[in-house]
């Protein structure tokens, strides 16, 4: 159900309603019995859903930065500023040591 949610309503803030109508969007991404349960759970709830992007387009951002693509280019293909493709283009992998640190 989370994967759904992220897929429907990634990056932004839901209201989750006690008692959400038919057509309600939670009820049309996860179906009656599902949409009903989360919003039985988080009744009155305002909740950010992640999107769970970060980590694919940094990859992406890199790849096509040795592909020879200018962050113009890459802004526009993965639809992102181009601010944002130099921060992840400029980010370090926490799991990677640094050789020349001090």
């Amino acid at each position: 159900m989370a994967l759904k949610l992220m897929q429907e309503f990634g990056g932004q803030d839901l209201r989750v309603p006690k008692n959400p109508k038919p057509d309600h969007p939670i009820i049309k991404a996860l179906g009656e019995e599902d949409g009903r349960a989360v919003c039985h759970f988080m009744a009155d709830q305002a909740v950010y859903v992640p999107h769970a992007r970060a980590g694919a387009r940094r990859l992406s951002v890199l790849e096509l930065t040795a592909g020879g693509r200018t962050r113009a280019e890459i802004a526009r293909l993965l639809g992102v500023s181009t601010r944002h493709v130099r921060r992840l283009a400029k980010a370090t992998d926490p799991r990677q040591d640094d050789l020349f640190r001090d």
